[in-house]
């Protein structure tokens, strides 16, 4: 009976400890940096996704009106939305009389409409003041101009008139596969090419075609 007793004793202390002791390789591998995190799970999910039908955004453009882009994406049949963007243009040249006391140039310009020039007083900005003779695209308009009123002994000078226009864009999105087929359904019914064509990826798109 008493080795019996003991060999139940020792039969106890052996199912204790020899779990732990089998377990500590297994925790010392976890330990070690041996289990993935689960960002990086996560992400490798989402990279599989992606992967399977992606999508890209594209803008193309420019458009004079919001209509002429939605048409085009009508007939296309895309889903898609118009942006409005300021589009820096070449600057004007402008012909100056310099700026001086309110009262000097109000009858210095009255003085120029009678001689039959159209001109205007600037009234804000950095050029409060002056008299506009004139605005011109091309340099060599404005220089011959600025020479004239010289010569009848007006003082002129020429500055840099900065404008934008308004133009549209049309953004949409597309499967990635389908790219070059969806942009040129957009474009064969405009008259131009595009002035540019951007494209961009779609984030927290959803690309699967069904969802189980």
């Amino acid at each position: 009976m008493k080795w019996l007793a003991l060999c139940l004793v020792v039969l106890n202390l052996a199912l204790w400890i020899l779990p732990e002791r089998l377990a500590l390789p297994s925790v010392a591998s976890v330990s070690a940096g041996g289990l993935p995190r689960v960002a990086s799970l996560k992400a490798g999910a989402e990279a599989f996704t992606k992967n399977v039908h992606p999508y890209v955004c594209l803008s193309v453009g420019w458009f004079n009106s919001p209509a002429v882009a939605h048409a085009l994406a009508r007939k296309a049949g895309v889903e898609s939305r118009v942006e409005s963007r300021a589009i820096a243009l070449a600057p004007l040249h402008w012909v100056l009389v310099p700026p001086q006391s309110a009262s000097a140039a109000k009858q210095q310009a009255s003085a120029l409409r009678a001689a039959g020039a159209d001109v205007y007083i600037v009234t804000r900005g950095q050029y409060k003041n002056a008299i506009s003779l004139g605005m011109f695209e091309s340099f060599e308009a404005a220089q011959k101009l600025a020479e004239e009123k010289k010569s009848e002994n007006v003082s002129v000078r020429l500055a840099k008139f900065p404008r934008n226009r308004i133009g549209y864009a049309l953004a949409f999105k597309v499967e990635s596969l389908r790219e070059t087929e969806v942009l040129q359904a957009v474009e064969a019914d405009f008259d131009e090419s595009f002035d540019f064509v951007e494209r961009n990826a779609c984030e927290g798109v959803a690309t699967s075609e069904k969802n189980p």
